[in-house]
């Protein structure tokens, strides 16, 4: 069975697209709720009609005008999950949609659900998620992706932890799922019978928890792969993509789909859009630490740093948040140790240089100074 294409993952994606595509994806994404024709699409982007509709496939896999409903359909429900106060009918029309029926029909077919029905959902409180239970699934998401026996069970041990601390964390079993499968599917496990059984029954609450998570669905979706369920887990990266176009995990899983149902070229074209680095992760966990920092959580900041560092230990002016975060927590003996470390790797480090590195608010600052003092750090 072959599947549509999807658009790249990521915003500079459009930098390897003909000028032509390019630049009237651009226009495009700036009136999604505006009526538009070929021929005006053509002129913007300088073509003839026939040669942007060749493009559209060869580059995307669809039409101009089919890619613009998809877009449409993905700005309605990123709408309707935000909004408080506007009806299903506001959200339609602000997303270029007149015909409610037709607009309520491809919305379905698209993400499974009515629009009334995603906005009811969205509307329902929902638990705060555990901030330890996001970072045991952050930790566990490389060692999972490498598809090897020891960093398999690592991060199952992660995500069992996880899973028990926010059992409605759809992500963490989605996650989970995906190892159980490769347990069973990569001969890592005596048990793979049982393996298999217990991915299908995260998969299945995973699908009912994050419904709109596009990394969850992904990940379903892969684990529905190695179960060979090729169909379903067909239906699900489709449904991810049209949560999350630009996703690379999700255009990935969309390529290894190709391959398993023997269509080359359009695996090639998916494999090709993708860079396989991860160069952001450290910078992500080390992020989240600096926002606890500033919120006055000073042992979470350090929890999320330090895992940061330990993804990349060349990164060690995260260590200045770990530093710190410990000090004002009270654990002063850790601190002044890992500053110890820090000045072996960072000699000429002062605390005055800490404190004009970064462009953060003046308090966010004498926090870290004082912190980095207190610990040690010489101050000129």
């Amino acid at each position: 069975m072959r599947r549509r294409e999807n658009p790249a993952p990521g915003g500079a994606s459009d930098q390897v697209l003909p000028s032509d595509l390019a630049r009237v994806l651009t226009w495009m994404r700036q009136r999604l709720d505006e009526p538009m024709h070929l021929e005006t699409l053509a002129y913007v982007a300088g073509v003839r009609p026939r040669t942007l509709e060749t493009h559209f496939q060869t580059f995307l896999g669809t039409t101009p005008l089919g890619w613009l409903r998809m877009m449409r359909l993905q700005a309605a429900r990123q709408l309707l999950l935000e909004s408080k106060e506007q009806s299903v009918t506001e959200i339609a029309l602000a997303s270029g949609f007149n015909q409610l029926g037709r607009f309520a029909a491809r919305y379905h077919a698209m993400f499974g659900e009515l629009p009334s029905q995603t906005l009811r959902r969205a509307r329902m409180p929902d638990a705060a998620l555990d901030d330890e239970a996001l970072r045991l699934t952050w930790r566990a998401l490389p060692a999972a992706l490498q598809v090897a026996a020891h960093a398999c069970d690592a991060a199952l041990e992660d995500l069992e932890r996880a899973q028990t601390i926010a059992p409605s964390y759809g992500l963490a079993k989605a996650l989970a799922a995906w190892c159980w499968s490769q347990r069973a599917a990569q001969h890592f496990s005596a048990t793979p019978e049982q393996d298999r059984a217990c991915a299908r029954e995260l998969v299945e609450q995973a699908e009912r928890l994050a419904p709109d998570d596009g990394m969850a669905l992904t990940l379903c979706s892969g684990t529905l792969a190695l179960l060979h369920s090729v169909d379903a887990a067909d239906r699900l990266v489709e449904r991810a993509l049209a949560i999350d176009p630009y996703s690379p995990l999700a255009v990935s899983r969309r390529a290894w789909l190709s391959v398993y149902q023997g269509d080359s070229a359009a695996a090639l074209r998916g494999f090709r859009r993708l860079m396989p680095f991860d160069a952001l992760r450290h910078t992500a966990f080390i992020g989240m630490g600096c926002a606890h920092f500033a919120a006055g959580r000073y042992e979470r900041a350090a929890v999320w740093a330090k895992s940061g560092v330990e993804v990349l230990p060349a990164a060690f002016w995260g260590e200045r948040i770990v530093i710190a975060g410990a000090m004002h927590a009270g654990a002063r003996a850790e601190a002044r140790r890992r500053a110890r470390a820090l000045m072996r790797k960072d000699p000429e480090l002062t605390v005055a240089i800490a404190g004009t590195a970064w462009p953060c608010r003046p308090s966010f600052m004498e926090q870290l100074t004082d912190g980095l003092a207190a610990a040690g750090v010489p101050r000129d």
